[in-house]
């Protein structure tokens, strides 16, 4: 079914860019000019994966080693620690797990969106690195979050088996530090790891950045109206990441705040990273259009309306070459 631009049936703009798309390539010089263009920016973001996991393995707890936390006499707790008193339970879902269906996911959907939107390689590994980007990006940051600010999970207590040889800080002696833990010193460690909450941020770092990418590339945000499948995907996403902060809420890996705050900053980062990689995240004109790193993109006004088929329901844009760039 077409569209044409002008008719009173809608108009959607097509897509623009100098490099994704271009009629006559071949599969394994799509592979060589994509990484050309962004072998590079992988090196780049896979290096920063790297010190992130060096950081969490190596650097000291700084935030939580630093907190007290209060037991009075004759009692296993206080009214002040009852949050940090609940029972151990393994996570529903590894940091590993949760690392693979962030990625995962995303290369999956995009493949499936690509497929029904005729699209190709290059347009595909841009969106997917983006995700990638947004996950380990995420990570770097609640890893530094952690290291720094940390804070008790809910099971620390049981973690950390106290046992006072001697009067506390405060006026009335009873605030301790971790240095009177007697348990596992590696769950000790992790019991000091509290803030952010590493699963949310990536998680939603990752659904919130898909969302972007399917809402640029279906056009939910425009000037037609989507059909209820298209709504479904582009809701899909955010809906695991909120899942994934149930899971962490159910083992109790983390506190409520924690799982706020990694929430807001995984949302943050998606954002940054698709802006990073597209000309916009609502204009539906542009925000289809990636960025070059060497390139200005050009004047956007010059973007014209084009012609569009529906292809089992999803939009597909007849593509134009047609925006000058600005050295």
């Amino acid at each position: 079914m077409k569209r044409r631009a002008g008719s009173e049936e809608g108009i959607l703009p097509t897509a623009h860019h100098h490099s994704d798309t271009k009629k006559g390539r071949g599969f394994g010089s799509q592979i060589a000019t994509y990484f050309r263009q962004f072998g590079l920016d992988w090196l780049t973001i896979l290096i920063i994966g790297i010190i992130a996991l060096i950081i969490d393995k190596y650097v000291p707890d700084v935030g939580g080693r630093a907190r007290y936390f209060r037991l009075l006499p004759g009692q296993s707790t206080s009214p002040e620690m009852e949050a940090f008193g609940h029972p151990y339970r393994k996570q529903i879902i590894t940091f590993w797990a949760s690392a693979g269906l962030n990625i995962g996911i995303p290369a999956l959907f995009m493949f499936v969106c690509e497929v029904t939107t005729r699209g190709n390689f290059i347009s595909y590994a841009r969106g997917w690195q983006g995700a990638v980007n947004s996950v380990i990006m995420c990570c770097f940051v609640q890893i530094i979050l952690k290291t720094i600010a940390g804070g008790f999970r809910p099971s620390f207590l049981e973690l950390c088996k106290p046992q006072p040889d001697g009067p506390g800080a405060g006026f009335d002696g009873t605030w301790y530090k971790w240095t009177i833990c007697t348990g596992d010193e590696a769950k000790i460690n992790w019991a000091l790891e509290s803030f952010p909450s590493g699963h949310v941020a990536t998680s939603f770092a990752s659904g919130v950045y898909l969302s972007l990418w399917i809402n640029a590339k279906l056009k939910v945000f425009s000037d037609y109206r989507s059909s209820p499948l298209v709504i479904v995907f582009f809701l899909t996403p955010i809906t695991l990441a909120v899942l994934m902060g149930g899971a962490i809420s159910a083992d109790m890996s983390h506190n409520w705040y924690d799982i706020v705050g990694g929430g807001l900053l995984g949302t943050f980062i998606g954002f940054l990273m698709y802006r990073n990689m597209y000309a916009s995240v609502f204009d539906p004109r542009t925000n289809h259009i990636g960025l070059d790193s060497s390139k200005r993109l050009g004047d956007t006004s010059q973007i014209e309306v084009a012609e569009y088929d529906l292809y089992y329901g999803f939009p597909v844009f007849r593509r134009r070459y047609d925006i000058p760039n600005k050295s």
